[in-house]
């Protein structure tokens, strides 16, 4: 303990004569603190051009399901799932027992309608032709006024027989077209050249009417991808955007694609837009069903600032601090985020590009700090 008092001893009187003295600490060896050393970049300005990411599944754009118009029994099918099919050829047929039974029906009831008018017909001619000589022996004397109102009336009747005959075969042609109809649609034709996609029922099968048979995708038309993207994201798409997909299938192939169609109402169950994007297939086979992963360059541009994400000395939600330096001394600056992009930071407000922006060693420094810039 009295070592340690004996060595404060000189110590303290060394300060207190260079106190009373009017000494200086450089005189006592000591040095005033360096200016911190720090290294600054200029902003990068660039047009930025937005990119939308989306991922969905691809699809014929003209998928169809197929049905019968009338129910019954399954006849025969005749194609398989993943049949590639012409337009015209024959898929499947219902046993038509039934049905030819009732176009044979028709074509009766319409033969009957035909007899029954021309049966109106001649009715007409014998009352008009009674109705004529009650008329003259009426003016003649003969016949009394009422014999000549009972020859109008028959007239009159036969005259309504022939049209309510002429309505009956109206009827029963149009019945005989509906038969026809069923006839024609109790067989499932592909309405183009195509695929199909998916075989709902077999052969024997007891089926109601409109029940989907098949899943057909045209193959004149093109396939498509669609995604669906929020609001924030979709307000930046425009139809004919180009966008680059990429399937698992073909993972070093990128296929190119375009904006078509663009819903202009949000999906009531996930509040999302649906966007359809045309593929082009670069001469591959695409299935339907095959996830890919979309990025739509949309033609929205804004102008905007690009600093190194080291610049960063702290961000609360799109709001963060950086560090510039004017005449040797660091200031404080608070700066609006438009996005993180990788190792680039991109700021849309609160910087321009003729400020030094403190590239390295901003995390440690004060506002209106001197510091010194290395080059």
């Amino acid at each position: 303990m009295k070592k340690i008092i004996f060595f404060l001893i000189p110590t303290l009187l060394i300060v207190v004569i260079a106190t009373a003295f009017g000494f200086k600490k450089e005189d006592l060896g000591e040095t005033t603190k360096a200016p911190r050393k720090i290294k600054t970049t200029a902003p990068e300005q660039l047009d930025f051009q937005e990119t939308i990411y989306g991922s969905g599944q691809l699809a014929s754009r003209e998928e169809l399901k197929l049905s019968f118009k009338t129910g019954g029994i399954i006849q025969k099918i005749m194609v398989n799932e993943g049949q590639y099919v012409k337009k015209g050829q024959l898929l499947a047929v219902l046993n038509l027992q039934e049905i030819d039974a009732q176009v044979q029906q028709a074509a009766i009831g319409q033969q009957q309608a035909e007899i029954t008018i021309d049966n109106a017909e001649l009715a007409l001619k014998i009352a008009e032709r009674d109705y004529r000589n009650a008329l003259g022996l009426y003016q003649d004397s003969v016949a009394t006024l009422e014999q000549l109102e009972n020859a109008e009336l028959q007239r009159d009747n036969a005259r309504n027989q022939l049209e309510a005959a002429r309505n009956g075969l109206s009827f029963s042609e149009r019945s005989r077209e509906i038969a026809n109809f069923n006839l024609t649609h109790s067989r499932i034709v592909a309405p183009a050249n195509g695929l199909v996609l998916r075989k709902l029922a077999e052969a024997n099968e007891l089926v109601g009417p409109g029940n989907p048979i098949f899943i057909f995708g045209s193959q004149d038309k093109a396939q498509v991808i669609r995604v669906s993207l929020t609001d924030k994201d979709i307000i930046h798409v425009n139809l004919q955007d180009s966008a680059k997909i990429s399937f698992d299938a073909y993972p070093r192939e990128q296929f190119h694609g375009t904006v078509q169609e663009i819903a202009s109402i949000a999906d009531p169950y996930t509040g999302t837009y649906e966007v359809e994007i045309e593929v082009n297939p670069n001469g591959k086979k695409l299935l339907s069903g095959f996830i890919g992963q979309v990025y739509i360059q949309t033609r929205s541009t804004q102008s905007l600032l690009s600093i190194p994400v080291d610049a960063l000395v702290s961000a609360d939600q799109n709001r963060a601090v950086i560090f510039t330096v004017k005449d040797n001394q660091a200031e404080r600056r608070e700066v609006a985020i438009f996005r993180l992009e990788a190792d680039h930071l991109l700021i849309k407000d609160g910087l321009s590009v003729n400020d030094a922006v403190v590239a390295q060693g901003a995390n440690y420094l004060q506002d209106k700090e001197t510091v010194s810039v290395e080059q």
